[in-house]
């Protein structure tokens, strides 16, 4: 199974800190097989890059101002040994994002930054990396079913439909997985879904994948596969979202 590494190197240790709690969510949430390592000094990332298996998925988020090796020239160490990793570059300033090019940096992000920008962030590099196995990292979402547990890829999830106090999760290529029973609302059973960043709320029981809608009617949201779902007055502020998402690069 391929592995993903998120290598963090950040010398300030409350942004470190933050920052493995949300990558450490990002992993839980996504259910892949991976884990985060933190760094506070540009020589021990390269101590730790130089033993990193064949085969893993990494990706770098690297602070850009650090002592005595600043991100950008870890990045560039990190490139000649490492081709096919992606660099995050995160910032308080937005004036070394010029210099980020000269690594192939995949995103320069500006600090503070949410929680749901990085998760977006990550899931589009993850989307576009090549690992060296020619191996494709997908996000998925962990499903308790009946008969276990069912790791769905999030790109095959149209629309998950809340029905008897269960998750009906609608997919790209047909056909349904249903979610145990479980004494909660919608809202509450959806919680670690919206964490995702991948779905708009449209109505009291559905939610729709962003990513995989195809159209927008007056009042509805025509999908990849051809289905619609209705949006209600309720959740209109959902169109309007769905727009701005798309004007904004692709981040609700």
């Amino acid at each position: 199974m391929t592995k993903l590494n998120l290598v963090l190197c950040d010398d300030n240790s409350a942004d470190l800190e933050s920052l493995r709690k949300s990558t450490d969510e990002y992993i839980k949430c996504r259910g892949f097989c991976g884990k985060t390592f933190c760094f506070s000094a540009p020589e021990e990332v390269l101590r730790f890059s130089d033993n990193i298996g064949d085969g893993n998925v990494t990706v770098y988020i690297l602070d850009v101002i650090m002592p005595e090796t600043d991100g950008i020239e870890l990045g560039r160490r990190i490139r000649e040994h490492d081709k096919y990793s992606a660099v995050i570059y995160i910032s308080y300033s937005g004036e070394y994002s010029l210099d980020a090019f000269s690594v192939r940096a995949f995103s320069y992000l500006i600090k503070p930054f949410s929680q749901e920008k990085l998760f977006s962030e990550l899931d589009e590099c993850l989307g576009r990396i090549e690992p060296a196995n020619n191996k494709a990292v997908q996000p998925t979402f962990p499903v308790k079913t009946a008969n276990g547990t069912v790791a769905l890829a999030l790109s095959e999830i149209i629309a998950v439909e809340y029905l008897g106090h269960r998750l009906i999760f609608h997919l790209a290529k047909g056909g349904k997985v249903e979610s145990v029973y479980r004494r909660q609302p919608f809202d509450i059973q959806a919680e670690e879904l919206m964490q995702t960043g991948a779905f708009l709320k449209v109505s009291a029981s559905y939610l729709v994948n962003y990513r995989n809608i195809k159209g927008i009617k007056t009042d509805k949201f025509v999908m990849c596969d051809g289905s619609q779902y209705k949006i209600t007055r309720k959740y209109a502020g959902a169109r309007k979202k769905y727009i701005d998402c798309e004007l904004n690069g692709g981040v609700l």
